[in-house]
């Protein structure tokens, strides 16, 4: 579905990415993650279209981007951006509707109940008829996560129809500001996604989130990939202490299937730098 090939980008003089190479198919929910200014927002916004300027090569369903017009990127690709600002104030069906722009048609019968089962899913069809400004950002973040279902949906359902190399969604932090039942939310959505064969692309923070839902997990230090693989090749007290500077645990619960990442300082097996230098004043 997706074959990324020696992607470098440069903003300025400042380089941001550096021979990047991966690929991820059709079904599968993977997390990019990597410390502050890895490249990690970067990195989708070249598969999202964002920066055409990269050198390299990105492939979507055999298609190179650079040569699918941007109609047909919006009916393959949907895209929730880190940092999104509208200020106006639109009710949340609006902005939901925003999302069935691209298909030319306007609120058909279907479009309608597409959006009436993206505003469900995100829990947010009670919030229709508020001005998106009024919400808090977490409620936010579940309305854009509606526009981009709605975007994707082919079917007023989730289980409908199968879009195993036709449809990828690309999510970067999807969870910021939402409360811990919402990140559930918006994480089991892309897992069911995945599930119907849409390729899920998130960057997550989170070590834990990324445990509990990532298929493959692609790491990032300097503008380069560094490690790639299932979150058990990943997290690693290796990796993580080279990608991120900080020593770590990685621990095995007997009611969790994933590993768990602790501070190593917080599981007590000894003082963090920070700690240390405090002590030391």
């Amino acid at each position: 579905m997706l074959r990324v090939k020696d992607i470098s980008l440069t903003l300025g003089k400042t380089g941001i990415l550096n021979k990047v190479s991966l690929e991820a198919g059709a079904g599968e929910l993977c997390v990019i993650m990597g410390a502050n200014g890895a490249g990690k927002s970067s990195l989708l916004k070249v598969i999202a279209g964002e920066y055409a300027h990269y050198r390299g090569s990105v492939n979507i369903a055999g298609n190179e981007l650079r040569n699918m017009p941007v109609a047909e990127q919006a009916r393959t690709r949907a895209v929730l951006s880190q940092q999104l600002s509208l200020n106006q104030p639109f009710p949340v069906i609006d902005v939901v509707s925003m999302g069935r722009f691209v298909y030319g048609s306007y609120l058909s019968v279907p479009d309608k109940e597409i959006i009436t089962c993206a505003l469900k899913t995100m829990q947010v069809y009670n919030l229709k008829d508020r001005a998106y400004p009024t919400l808090s950002g977490g409620q936010k973040q579940r309305v854009q996560m509606a526009r981009v279902l709605a975007q994707l949906l082919e079917e007023p359902d989730l289980y409908a129809a199968n879009y195993a190399g036709k449809k990828m969604l690309l999510l970067d932090e999807p969870v910021t500001g939402m409360d811990i039942l919402h990140q559930q939310l918006a994480l089991q959505l892309a897992t069911t996604l995945a599930a119907q064969g849409v390729l899920v692309i998130a960057v997550l923070h989170d070590f834990q989130l990324a445990a509990a839902y990532a298929r493959r997990l692609f790491l990032l230090k300097d503008g380069s990939l560094y490690a790639t693989g299932s979150v058990e090749e990943v997290f690693t007290p290796q990796h993580i202490k080279h990608c991120f500077g900080v020593d770590v645990a990685v621990l095995q619960h007997p009611h969790c299937n994933y590993p768990l990442v602790v501070s190593a300082a917080a599981a007590g097996l000894f003082q963090s730098p920070a700690v240390m230098a405090i002590n030391e004043l």
